[in-house]
């Protein structure tokens, strides 16, 4: 069987990005692959794991 995959796009500002990061956490957990667009060098490239 295929895992799913999802992609979170979300930055600039944590207003977008914690709540992408809750998301994504939970797709995680639920057995799904996350991939996360942003931007280099800013806040979402220092906060994404």
């Amino acid at each position: 069987m295929n895992q799913r995959c999802a992609l979170v796009m979300a930055g600039g500002t944590g207003g977008h990005i914690f709540p992408g990061l809750a998301v994504a956490d939970g797709l995680r957990a639920a057995g799904w692959r996350v991939h996360w667009l942003g931007a280099p060098g800013s806040m979402e490239a220092q906060l994404v794991p």
